[in-house]
């Protein structure tokens, strides 16, 4: 922390020249910091308090347990939040698309209360074919811009309309990026077959231990809140759940390489374009396919779940990623019903409540046919992803089908054989399985901690042979003693820090609506750069990331064949990549310029 201090004395200098004199300034809010509970989150965390302590703003740290954590971010009861995001699949919309106004996704809240109103944002899409709008809302701007983008088919068009969300993105300050994510956990070197993908998923249906394949005891997480594959939005939770189900395409090792193949399909065809250009895919499930209570699995109970997982009626957070499944848009299509709820808000209703999917089943033939928008390049891997698969008819009338073992239905490697809530989930082979000859590992056994020193502990006694979470504080040990078990491998995200649009961030000010959030704007902006990411990285977080500069992570593709994250705000000219510069040698003219910003609306008081 000398740095810190160091710069703290050098920000007291400025405020003991500017602070005084002046117009009344607003209060300075005291932030509370919400994060779940895990030895690294609180670290960085810590860190963050103590940058903002430099310039006299008071951050709280709120701890939450999981679960509770992710349903109070997700409702908007916070203030500034710690989040992470990992790609779904490789092509940047599926960073940008979270944060419409519907999206289950949107923590921030954009487009959702009072930020609803604002008519504060434009956008021009006439050289795409769309429209103007000037002072919009952010429903009128960025979902309309995120729905040009998802009906384009030509690349350089969608890349550059891509970069323009993430413009306005960047532009609010509500999304801090940290560092682009690794994937950092311990394997035990007698595990054999074990692989995991850039998504963060971990494979462990085919390993052995020590040429034995009898059990497996892993550690991913503390009690998952859902394992239903349309709920379910974390990455423990999908790592389960690709070992449960089978969909019709898969994430597989195939000659030391990642990629995607047909699972419960015969093959992933090629689409068929249309005169109106969407496309349409017809697949064939494989023969002998079973529920793991012996029933067959139809056709139908694809589409069936589909149809599902994308209804206003469950509500989903991944519910948009149907969104270029023709039909989707008409089943959220909603109108006025002239009414107001307690806020004074219009309460609306859906037009089409019995409108489906463009998706057929023949279960006669074993036949998909489904029909999406318009073409793009990351089919197959949605078609992988937990949330196209299937679910069994029993789960439509029960809502705690997914949280016992006697009502968990499912169709892929393994059934759930036990589960002691908040304590061990028991994975056993699947014996109505069709692959289940090229299954090895018999048991798997997912103890349930969100406790990285208990983890670790397990770890180092050989009670627990994978781990997904480490101490912070025992990573630079552990690089040392474990050199082939803690591995450091590549993933696709971003860590980063999220405010909460509505929160006040200027309580007592004469500004009000637009101008407010303007303001608001530049305060998040400001605060940003009071933090140092290469501290961040090498000195708390400790597993090879490297600092963010922009939210849409390393490893995605632009449509020059450059990353994406490379030509990100490339219209500024700055000489840096990203939105701020992220090297070690610009941190102090950064906090410089923050002081600036925050010095024309705070007063604030620097102890030295």
């Amino acid at each position: 922390m000398k740095r810190i201090l160091a710069l703290a004395l050098a920000v007291v200098m400025l405020f003991g020249l500017t602070a005084c004199g002046g117009s009344k300034k607003s209060d300075v809010p005291t932030l509370d910091y919400l994060y779940n509970t895990s030895d690294s989150h609180k670290a960085i965390g810590e860190y963050l308090q103590s940058a903002l302590a430099q310039v006299g703003i008071t951050m709280t740290l709120k701890n939450q347990e999981w679960n509770t954590f992710l349903n109070t971010r997700k409702n908007g009861d916070y203030f500034v939040a710690r989040n992470g995001w990992l790609a779904d699949y490789n092509d940047p919309i599926c960073f940008l698309d979270m944060w419409t106004s519907n999206s289950g996704n949107n923590d921030v809240q954009f487009g959702k209360g009072a930020h609803k109103d604002l008519k504060m944002y434009s956008i021009d899409l006439t050289k795409f074919g769309g429209a103007k709008v000037e002072n919009g809302t952010w429903a009128e701007t960025y979902d309309v811009l995120i729905s040009k983008i998802k009906a384009t088919t030509d690349a350089a068009a969608r890349y550059e309309m891509m970069h323009m969300a993430e413009d306005m993105l960047m532009a609010t300050g509500c999304i801090v990026p940290l560092y682009y994510y690794t994937d950092l956990y311990m394997i035990d070197d007698s595990v054999e077959g074990f692989y995991s993908n850039p998504l963060g998923y971990k494979y462990m249906m085919y390993t052995k231990v020590n040429g034995k394949t009898d059990s497996l005891n892993v550690c991913l997480a503390s009690e998952p809140d859902t394992l239903d594959p349309a709920l379910n939005s974390a990455v423990d939770g999908a790592t389960m759940i690709t070992h449960l189900f089978s969909g019709l395409a898969k994430w597989a090792e195939v000659d030391g390489k990642l990629t995607i193949v047909a699972d419960a399909a015969k093959e992933l065809v090629k689409g068929v374009t249309n005169a109106d250009g969407t496309v349409t895919y017809t697949y064939t499930l494989r023969d002998g396919l079973k529920w793991s209570n012996g029933d067959e699995l139809k056709a139908s109970d694809f589409v069936n779940a589909w149809n599902r997982a994308a209804s206003p009626t469950l509500g989903a957070d991944y519910g948009y990623m149907f969104e270029v499944v023709d039909g989707y848009a008409k089943m959220w299509e909603t109108r006025d019903t002239g009414e107001k709820d307690e806020n004074g808000e219009a309460i609306l209703e859906f037009v089409n409540p019995d409108a489906k999917l463009n998706a057929v089943a023949d279960d006669a033939k074993k036949t998909i046919t489904i029909t999406i928008s318009n073409a793009i390049s990351y089919w197959d891997e949605l078609l992988a992803f937990p949330t196209y698969f299937p679910v069994h008819s029993s789960a439509y009338n029960n809502e705690k089908w997914a949280t016992e073992p006697a009502t968990y239905i499912c169709n892929g490697a393994y059934v759930i054989d036990s589960w002691t809530h908040d304590s061990v989930i028991t994975l056993k082979k699947n014996d109505k399985f069709i692959d289940k000859a090229s299954i090895t590992m018999e048991k798997i056994n997912c103890h349930l901690s969100d406790d990285a020193n208990n983890m670790l502990a397990n770890f180092k006694k050989g009670d627990w042979l994978l781990i997904d979470d480490v101490p912070t504080n025992e990573i630079a040990t552990l690089k040392k003693d474990y050199p082939n078990e803690f591995v450091i491998a590549g993933q696709i995200g971003t860590y980063y820090v999220c405010w909460n649009v509505n929160a006040d961030l200027l309580p007592g000010s004469s500004l009000k609506g637009v101008e407010k959030e303007k303001a608001q704007q530049e305060i998040r902006n400001a605060i940003s750069l009071l933090y140092d990411r290469n501290y961040i990285v090498e000195k708390v977080a400790q597993g090879g990331q490297l600092p963010a500069s922009s939210f849409v992570a390393m490893g995605m593709t632009d449509a020059d064949g450059n990353e994406f994250y490379k030509n990100a705000n490339k219209a500024a000219g700055n000489s840096f990549v990203g939105y701020f510069d992220t090297s070690a040698s610009a941190y102090s003219a950064n906090v410089e310029k923050a002081v600036e910003v925050l010095k024309k609306y705070y007063d604030i008081k620097v102890a030295e």
